[in-house]
């Protein structure tokens, strides 16, 4: 019996909770499923372990609806054969925002130590691709094991085995799953699977000899076979390979304990595994609601909630625990990805949503609770102004008012703050007062919704301020905007770009510190999608058509805060596939482009709507910057990465038959940036998750349509289909669109531009309430009291960028201020905050080391910090 080979078994699940069925559906094949898993490891010795798929929910979902085997679950997980998290969802790392995963890995870690124990392994079966990122992630929980499928090829690593590096030093000891997580499917005639095993172990796909090959026992919602220990035991008597049902520890233990190469990368390859790289821009709307649900969480209201906590409202840990566990099931692979039936997208944008109204309706009370408590004994109403970052800044604030005048004045008590009006309307206020006789007699007045633009200057960091309401006499309201239409050429300027449009929609873009200059630095393309859900692909016929600006499609507003040009666009395209391949264009499609530039802003602010009439197609905005190289500067997860422009892969990928084509279609979180002699351009974007590489460009795909979840034999990926041959209509997204974006010219080197803490202060916008007489709820008066200006901290670090604010999980009187060094170099903590017991945290907040100023933080790296009053 030769000994030279030996397969290594690990007993799992994998669970997709939704995809082309239900949430519910699932739920109910969980309870069979998971009540014969528990009966198995209670009566099998020979069982060593069973992993629930990386993902704590499964509990969750589990004992929520046979809450009486909790006793039984516990023992299993205490005893290390019931193996539970580290997520709380396998989560799609390419979509969702960082602090997103830290928090899917803090729940999932907190759920499994609640049971008992933690399957410390960064399990990552399906994520359709792999952050760079992730060794600092799971580091971060002090995690030093990974296991993942998805996105690697030989061009990046020789081995199966090794130690993946982050770019700030992280490591952790790296299994790749060659042959998938469903290797050993479960229910079949137990010879067929140990045949499929030798037969892999002996034509495996990785170049190379070596001895011991890891295969996870299990596949989508399958349950475990129960003759499988006794058939093995006896295929170890009588076959030529070994082999042994194990943890992960024994794999690890086996294969790993000598030098392993070290590599450093992200894993987005599919040589010999799809890597679904169209799921970026799949379904927009979704994405976009999941990205204003992540910002409003993590940049507005967490920050809100700590300083209104600091004060004496306490802490809603239960609420936020729900929303941010209900966003996480929407995160992951197929979840997020968008690669599901049309009816299942419609739970998970529902699901989201629900998220959204919860959380909005916590920020408005806590900022109603607030501003009563900080204004309690003044004259006069005001308007509460919040700002979450924790440095002094100005901002451009839109503010909404309900009064019974059409003219007021804000001021600091000092001096009126800058207004610009955007709307005036009148307003029945009966029908937005609950009680509209709390009003006495001016319930029976006129009342206006007014929308302004303040300019509001030195905000209190990481605080508020009252600004105080005048009412003035009811005239006419002066619109200090003008707005002009116009045939020719037309110019925005302040004192750091100019831009300007010609009669042809073309926008030239100069920055005036470095001299820079772009001609038609922006130009809207679109092209043909032959794809599906999961991936774009180029059609083979296809007809590419530009956008060109309408006859009198140009209006432009100046105004003292801020002046705007509106552009409208059309073009003839394609209905469907079949036109584009026939150069048939039989649609007129129209579009609104609208860039802003505010008086004192370095950064152009861009808006494009388009109601879609369309089918199978994908709309581009080309960033046209004069880049001096292919390659691309995106943020991810933690900090930013450099990518080049993959020729190799390119080169090879149809000779070698991969997977998919590796186009250089690539994610991000909320930037990308191309390099210039002088610097570079940045591109700001909010809910846009995808760019693509050209050779003189950098295109951000605004949104691609669709009409299948799977469809086979395409360009890009050719073969069999992913998923089912499902029509999703919903996924043609016909409907009114829009996609918010800045951009940033900058000077010297890209690394150091500071572009994380960029993108964090423009999606972070201050959060705002007018404490007016107009409620929507009636709440009870706040039982606290707080001062009419508050600042909670101040730490404007010059290369640091925030990644969250937050009340800490185990204690109300502290909180957390996670960092990220967006820099190739490393830096310091400098000057902490005062008053403040400062420590250097882990991912689960629990206290590592005291930090001081000389504390370091590696280019590219993260750290948490938990400050405590001394």
């Amino acid at each position: 019996m030769s000994m030279n080979k030996k397969a290594y078994i690990v007993p799992h699940t994998h669970w997709d909770r939704e995809w082309y069925f239900s949430t519910e559906e699932s739920q109910v094949l969980l309870t069979f499923t998971m009540k014969q898993m528990l009966d198995e490891l209670e009566k099998d010795d020979n069982l060593p372990c069973f992993v629930l798929d990386g993902q704590s929910v499964m509990l969750e979902d589990y004992l929520s609806v046979v809450p009486e085997d909790t006793d039984r679950v516990k023992r299993l997980v205490e005893s290390g054969k019931l193996l539970v998290g580290p997520w709380y969802t396998q989560t799609d790392q390419c979509v969702v925002h960082g602090e997103s995963q830290i928090r899917n890995l803090m729940w999932g870690c907190r759920d499994a130590e609640r049971f008992g124990k933690l399957m410390d392994i960064g399990y990552v079966p399906d994520s359709f691709g792999q952050s760079e990122q992730l060794p600092q992630l799971l580091q971060h929980f002090n995690i030093d094991k990974c296991v993942f499928w998805r996105g690697i090829w030989e061009g990046i690593c020789p081995s199966t085995e090794f130690v993946w590096r982050a770019p700030d030093g992280s490591k952790v000891t790296t299994a790749v799953l060659e042959f998938g997580y469903s290797a050993f499917q479960g229910m079949k005639p137990m010879n067929e699977h140990l045949d499929a095993m030798d037969q892999k172990m002996n034509q495996r796909f990785w170049p190379g000899e070596r001895e011991h090959f890891l295969f996870m026992g299990g596949h989508d919602q399958k349950p475990w076979q129960a003759e499988t220990a006794e058939a093995i035991k006896a295929a170890n008597n009588q076959r030529e390979h070994e082999y042994q049902l194990c943890t992960f520890d024994d794999y690890f233990a086996a294969t790993c304990s000598g030098g392993l190469p070290e590599v450093q990368s992200e894993m987005l390859y599919g040589k010999y595994s799809r890597i679904h790289r169209g799921i970026y821009s799949t379904r927009y709307d979704i994405k976009k609601r999941n990205a204003d649900v992540e910002n409003l969480l993590i940049n507005q209201l967490e920050p809100l909630l700590t300083v209104a906590n600091y004060h004496g409202l306490a802490y809603p840990y239960g609420l936020m625990e729900k929303n941010w566990k209900q966003l996480m099931q929407s995160h992951a692979h197929d979840s997020i990805g968008g690669c599901n039936t049309d009816s299942v997208n419609r739970q998970v944008d529902a699901r989201i949503s629900a998220v959204q109204e919860n959380a909005e309706r916590l920020k408005d009370i806590t900022l109603k609770q607030l501003a009563d408590a900080s204004t309690k004994g003044l004259d006069g109403e005001y308007v509460l102004v919040f700002n979450p970052l924790p440095y002094v800044r100005d901002a451009m604030v839109e503010l909404e008012l309900v009064l019974p005048t059409r003219c007021f004045s804000i001021s600091d008590g000092t001096t009126n703050v800058e207004l610009e009006p955007l709307s005036c309307e009148k307003v029945n206020i009966n029908a937005i007062v609950q009680d509209p006789t709390t009003l006495g007699d001016e319930m029976y007045r006129t009342w206006y919704r007014h929308r302004v633009v303040a300019s509001l200057k030195q905000m209190t960091a990481c605080g508020y301020k009252n600004l105080l309401v005048t009412r003035l006499d009811d005239v006419e309201p002066t619109f200090s905007a003008q707005q002009t239409d116009v045939m020719s050429g037309t110019v925005l300027d302040n004192a750091h770009l100019t831009v300007s449009i010609n009669a042809q929609g073309q926008v030239a873009m100069s920055h005036k510190a470095s001299g820079q200059h772009w001609d038609n630095v922006l130009s809207l393309v679109d092209g043909g999608d032959d794809g599906d859900n999961y991936d774009f692909s180029k059609p083979y016929n296809d007809h590419l058509v530009m956008f060109t600006v309408k006859e009198n499609g140009i209006s432009v507003q100046h105004g003292e805060l801020q002046s705007r040009v509106a552009i409208q666009y059309s073009a003839k395209l394609p209905l469907n596939l079949q036109e584009r391949a026939d150069n048939v264009c039989s649609v007129t499609q129209e579009l609104e482009l609208v860039i802003s530039l505010a008086a004192d802003s370095d950064q152009l602010e861009i808006t494009v709507n388009i109601d879609n009439k369309v089918d199978d197609h994908r709309l581009q905005l080309h960033i046209n910057g004069g880049f001096i190289n292919a390659d691309s500067i995106a943020d991810q997860p933690i900090g930013l990465i450099r990518r080049h422009d993959d020729s190799e892969a390119l080169s090879i990928w149809s000779e070698q038959h991969w997977t998919s084509c590796p186009a250089p279609i690539y994610p991000m979180q909320s930037l990308v940036a191309g390099e210039t002699l002088e610097g570079g351009l940045a591109v700001l974007t909010n809910g846009i998750r995808e760019y693509q590489q050209y050779p003189s460009s950098i295109a951000v795909t605004l949104f691609r349509s669709v009409g299948y979840v799977g469809k086979p034999e395409l360009q890009y990926r050719p073969g069999r289909l992913s998923g089912l041959p499902d029509e999703s209509p919903d996924s043609q997204l016909r409907t009114s669109l829009s996609f918010t974006l800045a951009l940033y010219p900058f000077t010297g080197n890209v690394m150091e531009a500071g572009l994380c803490q960029r993108v964090k202060s423009w999606l972070t916008k201050p959060v705002a309430l007018h404490n007016g007489v107009v409620q929507r709820f009636m709440i009870a008066p706040p039982a606290f009291e707080a001062p009419a200006d508050f600042s909670l901290f101040n730490y404007a670090h010059p290369t640091l960028a925030v990644s969250a604010i937050k009340t800490a999980e185990d204690d109300k009187h502290a909180f957390v201020v996670r960092l990220i060094n967006d820099s190739n170099q490393p830096t310091t903590l400098g000057e902490l905050p005062t008053g403040w017991k400062v420590d250097i945290a882990d991912g689960l907040e629990r206290t590592i080391s005291l930090a001081s100023n000389h504390t370091e933080v590696a280019p590219q790296g993260m750290i948490a910090l938990r400050l405590k009053r001394e």
